[in-house]
């Protein structure tokens, strides 16, 4: 039997994050999301501050660390961008085959896509100033700090999810799923989410 998972990318003040732990919830299953920086550090043997300022983040051509360290799981020599991926990947593919689980981000749809696995591939977004607007709310910022801060990790989150996958992000003919949270609140998205994942089963 195909395990059922949720793959869920998000723009950055969409409300991805919250919409995951509420379907999580709703269905009674798990999320992985930055636990999947420890569970990566744990089985290649590396200390989490050496790679956790790398994750969902393509390697800097031009500026960037390799690492050396860990065991035999570890990629040597590569960048902390590139290894991290590896063991967060490979970490995916273990989880995914025990367990119903949604993942956010880290190009789980991508990870998953040839797997043994039911996959529900979901992307939410929404129009930028309602999440700058998002932004300066959740983090008590301005509106240039909330701006600069939109910008910087959808381009972050662009450059990576390309570089790994070699897909465009947010297109939606990658995704099974694509709710804009200005359309809805981020309950009526878990629940869009919970319904069409137990219509999978």
């Amino acid at each position: 039997m195909k395990m059922p998972i949720i793959a869920l990318g998000r723009q950055f003040g969409s409300g991805g994050h919250e919409i995951a732990v509420k379907t999580a919830g709703r269905l009674g299953l798990k999320v992985y999301e930055r636990e999947l920086v420890r569970l990566a550090c744990e089985y290649g043997e590396l200390p989490e501050t050496s790679v956790t300022d790398s994750d969902e983040k393509a390697t800097n051509p031009y500026l960037f660390q390799t690492v050396h360290e860990g065991n035999y799981h570890v990629l040597r020599g590569k960048s902390t961008s590139e290894v991290l991926f590896a063991l967060q990947s490979h970490e995916i593919r273990r989880i995914a085959k025990r367990e119903e689980c949604v993942f956010v981000g880290r190009c789980a749809d991508f990870v998953l896509k040839d797997k043994d696995v039911q996959l529900l591939r979901v992307f939410v977004s929404a129009p930028e100033e309602q999440r700058i607007r998002r932004k300066m709310i959740q983090e008590n910022l301005t509106l240039n700090q909330a701006s600069k801060l939109v910008h910087k990790m959808d381009k972050q989150r662009k450059k990576y999810y390309e570089s790994y996958t070699g897909m465009i992000w947010g297109d939606p003919s990658h995704y099974d799923l694509c709710i804009d949270t200005s359309k809805y609140t981020l309950d009526q998205a878990a629940e869009m989410i919970a319904l069409r994942f137990e219509k999978m089963g």
